[in-house]
């Protein structure tokens, strides 16, 4: 039976592709792809208990500001004022979350390196946002124990991880801020040999379906990385997960 079903299977799937339906129902892939995303970010949610966590869902109104509230949840929960920590922020922009954490975390053993190409997005972002919008200059923060990595991620990261030591005991803060798909993933599985137990991942833009969410669905599942919500703002627009 399993024979004749894997002829069945071979021949129709074969039959389509010769048939080329992209000539015809090619407009539906877009479309169907963001339903698809909008779904499994729906379900996703559903699954969330708020109970317990830091969350506000559901709130008509957007703030960004209350992502910093987020932040000092986490810095306060997680007790990360004081002992050393390896921060690492992928899309600094103007650096104002990367300042936040600066100030947050006063431990002269920490280390704090913020990644971008400061010349703005490298692809579009939706429909909104084109190639080149959110370009910023690099901030200026006085403090030696800050490290700005200025370039594409993939273009940067790998020399970055082979000269720092990103297996250490200090508990690392990854900031994801790369709006993109494509960035997202890209770090999500570049940093997945470095990621323990009590490690903390950030996002900024996590509930865009075909973006943050998606690229964190593809990671979680294909690299086996279980996590657990510590809390969310902005109906999910900003979250915050622990490595378990």
């Amino acid at each position: 039976m399993k024979r004749i079903f894997k002829k069945v299977n071979a021949f129709i799937k074969g039959l389509i592709i010769l048939l080329k339906p992209h000539f015809i129902f090619g407009f539906l892939r877009k479309p169907m792809f963001f339903g698809y995303n909008t779904l499994s970010l729906s379900k996703w949610i559903s699954k969330q208990d708020s109970k317990g966590t830091y969350n506000d869902f559901y709130t008509s109104k957007r703030d960004y500001a209350r992502r910093y509230k987020l932040y000092q949840h986490i810095l306060e929960t997680k007790n990360l004022g004081d002992i050393p920590i390896d921060y690492l922020e992928f899309g600094v922009c103007q650096g104002n979350s990367f300042r936040w954490w600066v100030n947050g975390n006063k431990n002269q053993d920490s280390r704090f390196y913020g990644f971008d190409t400061f010349e703005g997005l490298p692809e579009a972002w939706g429909v909104v946002f084109r190639k080149g919008d959110m370009n910023a200059i690099i901030p200026d923060i006085d403090d030696k124990r800050v490290e700005f990595i200025k370039g594409l991620f993939q273009e940067t990261f790998i020399s970055f991880s082979q000269l720092h030591s990103l297996k250490s005991e200090k508990v690392k803060v990854i900031h994801l801020d790369a709006d993109l798909f494509s960035s997202t993933l890209y770090i999500l599985t570049s940093i997945a040999p470095y990621l323990k137990k009590g490690d903390i991942l950030l996002f900024d833009e996590f509930n865009v379906p075909n973006h943050e969410f998606h690229a964190f669905q593809c990671f979680t599942q294909s690299y086996y990385i279980k996590t657990k919500l510590l809390g969310a703002v902005n109906n999910y627009l900003q979250v915050a997960f622990v490595v378990e």
